[in-house]
C-alpha cells in the first residue's frame, strides 16, 4: 500500500562451502543467483507492477573470499573455517566471518544506497581491499536487478 516502499532480495552464500573447490563454490553460487534471484525479481515485477524490486548479490562476497583464499591471497584469515577473527566462515554450514560481515556491509550499502565505495570514508582494517571487491562485485551484477543510484 505504501508506493515509496522498495523491496530487496538477498541470496545468501552457499552453505558447506568446505565441501566443494573455490571454482566450483563460485559456478554454483553464480547458477543459483541468476535461476533464483533474477528469477523472482522478474515474476514480483511482473504480478506488481508498478512495485521496486531488486537484487542484492551480497552471497558474491563469500565466493570472492573463498576464491582469494584458495589461491592464496587473503592474508587476513588462516583457514576457509575457524574463529570469526581469522577465517571466512566461522562453521561447516557457512556462518560468516568478520571478514566476510565486513564484505558483505559493502555490498549493501552500495547496493541499497548507491554509496560510492571508493569515496567512502571508511576503512574495515583489513589488509585485503575490501571496498574494491564490493564495488566489482556490483559493478559486475546485471543493472536490470540493481536499485537505481
Amino acid at each position: 500500500n505504501n508506493p515509496d516502499t522498495r523491496f530487496f532480495l538477498a541470496l545468501p552464500w552457499e552453505p558447506f562451502p568446505h565441501t566443494t573447490d573455490a571454482a566450483t563454490y563460485r559456478a554454483n553460487w553464480q547458477a543459483a543467483h541468476g535461476a533464483i534471484s533474477h528469477g523472482i525479481v522478474d515474476s514480483l515485477r511482473a504480478e506488481y507492477p508498478g512495485v521496486d524490486f531488486y537484487c542484492i548479490p551480497y552471497g558474491q562476497s563469500a565466493v570472492e573470499l573463498r576464491t582469494l583464499f584458495a589461491a592464496g591471497q587473503l592474508p587476513d584469515v588462516q583457514q576457509l573455517t575457524g574463529s570469526a577473527g581469522d577465517a571466512i566462515f566461522t562453521d561447516p554450514l557457512g556462518h560468516a566471518g568478520k571478514i566476510l560481515v565486513a564484505l558483505g556491509e559493502l555490498v549493501w550499502l552500495r547496493a541499497i544506497y548507491g554509496v560510492s565505495l571508493e569515496a567512502y570514508d571508511f576503512d574495515p582494517g583489513y589488509t585485503a581491499a575490501l571496498k574494491p571487491i564490493a564495488a566489482a562485485i556490483m559493478d559486475a551484477h546485471d543493472p536490470a536487478f540493481d536499485a537505481p543510484e
